[in-house]
């Protein structure tokens, strides 16, 4: 069976219990979605994918005065290649960004432009360092003992210590632009 990454982030997921399409979009949002998005648009198709390979089972549920809803379940081959596939090295990635692209050639417009893409990023800095802080306490308060609790919490500290390197990196370089500005 050939997957894909959004099929294995998805396969995660559904270990957790069984879920629809929208529940996996909603959990994802709040849980992996600070270092890995899914779409309805990769979501629904892989889930297809992933029940005509045996990865997942679906049924549907019928509820009175309710639209149909398709409910998905890791199967054991599914947890089994999901066991795999975490075993398997990680592959290093390419950063971009295009903020730093700008800086880079920041030389080639006015300090103003790059001091406010900088501030805009600060600010996004910000409001991702509150969101965080609530899905901590949310994961705290709904965490209870769960045996992948302290997973969930290590890669939130990872997202905090970037979010927070990313912050200080735009403070000191707002510094270092209001020198710049000066000195012309």
């Amino acid at each position: 069976m050939k997957t894909n990454q959004s099929q294995f982030a998805l396969m995660g997921l559904l270990s957790l219990g069984e879920m629809s399409g929208y529940d996996l979009k909603q959990l994802s949002e709040w849980s992996v979605g600070h270092f890995w998005r899914e779409g309805y648009g990769q979501i629904y198709p892989s889930l297809k994918r992933l029940a005509v390979d045996g990865m997942v089972k679906k049924r549907t549920e019928r509820n009175a005065g309710r639209p149909e809803r398709i409910v998905y379940t890791l199967t054991a081959a599914g947890k089994k290649a999901l066991q795999a596939w975490l075993k398997v090295r990680a592959e290093p990635e390419v950063p971009r960004s295009e903020l730093l692209l700008k800086v880079f050639f920041g030389g080639l417009t006015d300090a103003d432009t790059v001091t406010e893409h900088i501030e805009r990023k600060l600010t996004a800095c910000e409001k991702e360092l509150e969101e965080l802080k609530a899905t901590r306490a949310r994961v705290e308060r709904e965490g209870g003992r769960h045996p992948q609790k302290p997973f969930w919490l290590m890669t939130l500290s990872y997202g905090e210590y970037m979010a927070k390197a990313q912050e200080e990196w735009c403070k000191d370089m707002l510094k270092e632009l209001k020198k710049i500005t000066k000195s012309r």
